[in-house]
């Protein structure tokens, strides 16, 4: 998108880019290839449609800028693609054994892991301003896990904790590439770590006797409709959205990705919350908004 100021609001924007990325549980759930397949298919499209983008872009601007790098940005954004690599590794293969709500609502939990892997691992002072809401996700995620379905899937505890390891993957994808970011513009950074994040995942399926080249065309349009509507859209006009709309705004909206999952999972797969999951639930995204507001305000101090 151009760097001028967009004639659509941005806001309005970041939260279609908030329902594109909502589309990914519905379209993995619609698949019947097995989660290493889907995963690596998606990043290895995205790879591909993102360096597209990146290529036009530079074509346009007539620029032919050099990225320098070295050994320390080499790693960061080596670690960074690993890392989204078991996030959609476990999150994709969690959606096969839970459902969709509590597969979205716990994989959203990472501002809370942020903060408190913060607090163990680097020692980093939190307020009771942060706590507090934090312990309401727990505890909101608690009541999650335990509740049911009144129809659809029914959760299970491994896909829930799958679910919880995608949410620990990308908290570890985000401060890491928050630091690479920092050498890296953003388009040669998403070519990078997608491209590393593929490579990853089509190593993991490979070896463990996943084929990727066995599916029908339903499966390979469900592959490229999850990297085009979900990450490209998705997950790029969020980032996009950042020049415009505050990151505190941003991560509010972001919270709403399990709300339109759950809808969708509702209308199209005949998948009901029961009311113990509703109420888990609901405290979780409450919790994760306050969580991700004040975590911008601490951040901005």
């Amino acid at each position: 998108m151009s760097e001028s100021t967009p004639r659509v609001p941005p806001r309005l924007i970041v939260i279609g880019a908030v329902g594109f990325s909502s589309l990914s549980a519905l379209l993995i759930r619609l698949s019947t290839a097995p989660a290493p397949a889907i995963a690596a298919w998606r990043m290895i499209l995205s790879f591909f449609m993102m360096a597209v983008i990146v290529s036009i872009q530079r074509r346009r601007r007539k620029s032919a800028a050099v990225v320098t790098l070295n050994v320390r940005v080499v790693g960061l954004l080596a670690l960074s693609g690993v890392f989204l690599a078991l996030h959609f590794a476990t999150w994709i293969a969690s959606l096969s054994l839970t459902s969709v709500t509590d597969s979205t609502v716990l994989v959203t939990m990472h501002p809370v892991i942020v903060l408190f892997a913060g607090f163990f691992f680097l020692h980093e002072k939190i307020d009771r301003a942060r706590v507090l809401p934090a312990l309401g996700a727990v505890v909101g995620a608690t009541v999650l896990a335990v509740g049911g379905s009144s129809s659809g899937r029914p959760p299970t505890a491994a896909g829930d904790l799958l679910a919880l390891a995608g949410a620990v993957a990308v908290s570890g994808y985000l401060v890491i590439g928050s630091w690479a970011r920092r050498n890296v513009g953003a388009g040669v950074y998403s070519v990078i770590v997608y491209g590393i994040a593929a490579a990853v995942l089509t190593g993991f399926a490979l070896l463990t006797g996943y084929e990727l080249g066995s599916y029908s065309l339903r499966n390979y349009l469900l592959f490229a409709a999850l990297a085009f509507f979900c990450t490209i859209l998705g997950h790029g006009l969020i980032n996009w959205g950042l020049k415009y709309v505050p990151a505190a705004e941003v991560s509010m909206y972001i919270v709403l990705e399990p709300v339109f999952a759950t809808i969708m999972a509702m209308i199209w797969l005949d998948e009901l919350p029961g009311i113990v999951t509703g109420l888990g639930g609901s405290l979780v995204l409450l919790s994760l908004a306050v969580v991700a507001r004040r975590n911008r305000e601490a951040f901005e101090l």
